[in-house]
């Protein structure tokens, strides 16, 4: 996996007119120049480390999504896995549950 600016700088404006603000706006909420901004989500030049965590935080997203996709940290998965696996045992004891009502009421 490598990282890509254009990829990353179409991430950013995503989220960035999502939450209904212009380059400008944006910008000056991360204090940095509109045209700069510009070429970041052109993907012309890529933004700095430090700059990313600023939009991450502005634009309440992570690191994680902003430079690779990824929407879930390996936490959230493994939980969710976990919700899975208890919502199947549920079914189970549900569908256990059900049978033996259905002995006791023949």
């Amino acid at each position: 996996m490598y990282f890509d600016p254009f990829t990353t700088g179409k991430r950013i404006q995503q989220l960035r007119k999502t939450n209904g603000m212009t380059q400008e706006q944006f910008a000056i909420k991360i204090n940095t120049s509109d045209r700069h901004l510009g070429r970041i989500e052109r993907g012309e030049c890529a933004a700095s480390i430090d700059l990313l965590v600023e939009v991450a935080v502005s634009l309440k997203t992570t690191l994680d999504f902003l430079i690779c996709g990824v929407t879930e940290t390996p936490r959230e998965r493994e939980l969710t896995a976990l919700i899975e696996k208890q919502n199947q045992n549920i079914q189970k004891f549900k569908m256990t549950l059900n049978s033996l009502m259905d002995e006791l009421e023949a």
